[in-house]
């Protein structure tokens, strides 16, 4: 026979659905992972950006036309606030808050082109972005900060240079990189090396 769901349980799901394993809930609520399932689809949760009010690093790498890798680059190294939420059985996905990006934002300027932004493309936005927008284009610093891939060739002429001697800054005016990406990129050829 079917059991009911009372509404501490449907109180209980809404308030976990994405920040535990689905088998987690169903193991709290003493249900089978298929009825928490159905009931999160009858209630239409579906941890997606419009229902919870986040982005997606992809989201988020796409409005700031930077590569996704960047995104985790100021997550890791410079403190971007994020929260991991789990969906389904057991994938993680990463999300930050809008409000929070917009306060890291602001402490981390130099990171970011406003330029490339679209107007309220990540609302709420701030007026004070507006102002650097303006800024970027009086002083003519609205060259774009565009992801240029890796080629197996660069990775090898990397590790050649390196182990010439050249410094970092030596390697990146050499390839037309910058300093920091010569150092990230050398740091994960070299774990991939090492595996």
């Amino acid at each position: 026979m079917r059991k009911e769901w009372c509404t501490n349980e449907i109180e209980y799901l809404k308030e976990y659905a994405g920040f535990q394993k689905v088998s987690n809930i169903a193991k709290k609520l003493d249900r089978s992972f298929e009825s928490v399932l159905v009931k999160m689809n009858r209630l239409g949760l579906a941890n997606t950006k419009s229902q919870i009010g986040l982005v997606t690093i992809g989201e988020l790498a796409k409005i700031l036309q930077v590569d996704r890798n960047t995104i985790k680059w100021w997550m890791k190294k410079h403190h971007l606030p994020f929260i991991q939420k789990v969906t389904r059985k057991s994938k993680s996905f990463y999300f930050i808050d809008p409000y929070q990006f917009w306060k890291w934002a602001e402490l981390h300027k130099e990171k970011i082109t406003f330029s490339n932004i679209p107007h309220q493309a990540l609302p709420p936005e701030p007026a004070w972005v507006k102002e650097e927008r303006i800024k970027e284009k009086e002083n003519c610093l609205c060259k774009k900060r565009t992801y240029k891939c890796w080629t197996t060739k660069e990775d090898q002429l990397l590790i050649q240079l390196r182990q010439e001697g050249l410094t970092y800054a030596e390697i990146g005016r050499r390839m037309n990189r910058s300093v920091n990406s010569i150092i990230r990129r050398f740091e994960r050829v070299m774990k991939e090396v090492q595996v």
